[in-house]
C-alpha cells in the first residue's frame, strides 16, 4: 500500500542539489548504512545505493560539515545484524521463522565474528567522516520525546535525533520519509514517493 506523506518540512532532491560549503548535515542512520555497510546492497534499493553516495561524494568536495549521534551505533549495529541473519538464512537454506537471530546470534561463533566486525568497520567510517553530537537523555530529553511522540509520526531513534536537529539547526540527509512530515526542519533525500508528494504540495525546494 502507498504511504501517504503529509508533508510538512522543506523537501529538497538530493539528485539535481548541489550542496554548500555552508550546509550542516545531520546524517541518517540509513544513509551511513548505505555508505559503510559492505553488504547493503543486499537489501537496499539500486537508487539508495547509488544516490546517496553520490550526494555524499559532492557534500566532501564542498567540505560541508557532517555529524552524526552515538546512538546511531545501536540502530546501524542492529540493521547490520539483521541484513546478516537474512544473508545467513538464505546461504544456509534456514526458514527464519523456524531459525531465530538469536539462534544465528550465539550458535553460530563464524558469522558472529563477521557480524562485529562490519559494525565495528562501519562505525569507524562514520566517525572519520562527520563529528558526533551529545545526546543526553535526561528527564527533560524524556518529556520532549513524549510531546513530540505525540505530535508526530517518528519512531523512537527518530524522536531523539529531532531533538538534535531542532537544537543545532541542523539540516538531515535521509531516506525516510516519516521525517519529511515534521514542520520546519530541511530534508535532503532521493526519496521518490517524498519528492513526488512535495511537489504536488509546493515544498519540494529548489536550491
Amino acid at each position: 500500500m502507498t504511504i501517504a506523506y503529509d508533508i510538512k518540512a522543506d523537501i529538497v532532491d538530493i539528485r539535481f542539489d548541489k550542496p554548500k560549503h555552508t550546509d550542516t548535515f545531520f546524517v541518517d542512520t540509513n544513509v551511513w548504512y548505505w555508505l559503510t555497510y559492505s553488504q547493503a546492497s543486499v537489501t537496499a534499493k539500486s537508487s539508495q545505493v547509488r544516490s546517496y553516495p553520490n550526494y555524499f561524494k559532492k557534500i566532501r568536495s564542498v567540505s560541508s560539515r557532517l555529524f552524526c549521534c552515538n546512538l546511531s551505533l545501536a540502530e546501524l549495529a542492529h540493521i547490520i545484524e539483521d541484513t546478516e541473519y537474512e544473508i545467513f538464512c538464505d546461504a544456509h537454506k534456514k526458514n527464519p521463522a523456524n531459525y531465530s537471530k538469536k539462534e544465528f546470534r550465539h550458535n553460530c561463533a563464524a558469522e558472529r565474528h563477521d557480524v562485529t566486525q562490519e559494525i565495528e568497520s562501519a562505525w569507524m567510517q562514520v566517525r572519520q567522516f562527520s563529528a558526533s553530537i551529545p545526546l543526553t537523555i535526561d528527564d527533560a530529553a524524556v518529556t520532549t520525546f513524549i510531546t513530540d511522540l505525540k505530535a508526530n509520526k517518528l519512531d523512537g531513534y527518530d524522536l531523539f535525533y529531532l531533538d538534535v536537529l531542532r537544537k543545532n539547526k541542523f539540516q538531515i540527509l535521509t531516506d525516510d520519509g516519516d521525517f519529511a512530515t515534521v514542520p520546519g526542519i530541511s530534508v535532503f533525500t532521493a526519496n521518490l514517493a517524498v519528492i513526488d508528494a512535495a511537489r504536488g504540495c509546493g515544498k519540494l525546494m529548489m536550491r
